[in-house]
């Protein structure tokens, strides 16, 4: 059982663009992986999640981070990402510290992951931006791909990633992003940007990454703003892919697809639930941290 084929049966129907279809099979492979893959994944075990063997000369590091409430549909996120064709040297899970006081249970519970290549690392809270900060900091000349916890992922995505950043080394390379829309000399709200970036895979200074599907940074192409916890902790805590595309933009950074027309993500089932998705789209407030970081550094769109 791949997950690969799933993607590749969403992206064929999506085709017809009949929208109804589309979220028919959606849900249908949604509701089909939650329920078969984690038996799947028992009966077929993989030993090793990491490698050493070096498919580019930097070190290239998965990260992801969590909280307490996606812990029960984290292992089937997990073992997509151990299942990926091409291994990263390092697969790293940051917990807020405080969030997990019982850490002996947490890593006995997470031990058939752990001793597959998985490490539990332990840091202050910086909501979703810790999936990125402490990996790129502490790591500033390894490739670093940040994915989210609530994604089952195809075996391909790592593999995808790095393809295609050897194609375009400056390039921030991501699954899934959405294009900004200019009128006027004006930036858009962020939901009258084109969706998924149809129609486009850039390289586009345009093309907002989305880190729910995989998405790579390389090392040292970030300004070292990117850091500045202080800042984004007051005016962007809660849109950590905005902060990184406004950083990106500082250093006029292109994004680039690994290709045209992706298919939508597929996500665990209920992880909707408690998420960022909802306030930051629905409630309008990437558009206000967008604002405040565009204004708070100058940045030009245009």
């Amino acid at each position: 059982m791949r997950v690969e084929s799933a993607y590749k049966i969403e992206k064929f129907v999506s085709k017809f663009h009949i929208h109804a279809l589309d979220m028919l099979i959606w849900y249908t492979l949604r509701f089909y992986l939650n329920k078969k893959l984690p038996g799947y994944y028992k009966k077929h075990d993989v030993r090793d999640g990491i490698s050493t063997k070096e498919y580019t000369d930097k070190a290239v590091i998965l990260a992801l981070t969590t909280y307490p409430k996606r812990m029960e549909t984290l292992p089937i996120v997990i073992e997509s990402l151990l299942r990926q064709t091409v291994k990263p040297t390092s697969f790293q899970l940051w917990l807020a510290e405080d969030q997990y006081p019982d850490k002996e249970s947490l890593r006995r519970d997470m031990k058939p992951y752990t001793k597959r290549g998985l490490e539990i690392l332990f840091c202050d809270d910086l909501k979703s931006h810790k999936k990125y900060y402490y990996a790129m900091r502490n790591n500033p000349n390894a490739i670093v791909v940040t994915v989210d916890d609530d994604v089952i992922y195809p075996e391909t995505m790592l593999e995808d990633l790095l393809k295609t950043h050897k194609k375009h080394p400056n390039c921030v390379v991501a699954c899934r992003a959405h294009q900004m829309k200019i009128e006027n000399n004006t930036v858009l709200p962020y939901n009258k940007w084109n969706y998924r970036a149809v129609g486009c895979a850039g390289p586009d200074v345009y093309l907002c990454a989305t880190g729910c599907a995989g998405c790579l940074y390389p090392p040292n192409l970030l300004p070292e703003e990117v850091f500045n916890a202080e800042v984004f902790k007051e005016i962007c805590f809660f849109a950590d892919d905005l902060w990184l595309k406004c950083m990106e933009q500082i250093n006029l950074i292109p994004t680039v697809l690994t290709g045209i027309n992706n298919p939508e993500i597929i996500t665990t089932i209920g992880s909707n639930v408690g998420g960022l998705a909802q306030s930051n789209v629905e409630d309008g407030k990437n558009d206000q941290q967008f604002k405040s970081v565009t204004e708070y550094y100058d940045i030009a769109w245009i």
